[in-house]
């Protein structure tokens, strides 16, 4: 990554025309390189573009890690109803 050619970004108001100007700052501040000047899960949680869907108590951020490798699904032979129905639930 350090021998690339380094490169302007790309204007967002420009790629996303029309878009939620606060939805832009978000995705700017999501895809930004350096991870040290990225914005954190909680900070973008609780960013003006995600307010009405902020619920600090609905948000548990200080979890367990999910296993890296859980393929448990590959055990079973579902029909894709079956995966919709326990997608479903899950969500």
């Amino acid at each position: 990554m350090l021998g690339l050619p380094k490169r302007k970004g790309q204007d967002f108001n420009q790629l996303f025309k029309g878009a939620n100007s606060m939805a832009i700052d978000l995705i700017k501040k999501m895809l930004t390189y350096d991870p040290d000047n990225r914005i954190s899960v909680e900070e973008a949680l609780a960013h003006p573009f995600l307010e009405k869907l902020h619920c600090e108590t609905e948000e548990p951020v200080e979890k367990e890690p999910v296993a890296p490798f859980d393929f448990d699904f590959e055990l079973y032979s579902l029909r894709t109803s079956e995966f919709k129905e326990l997608i479903f639930e899950e969500i």
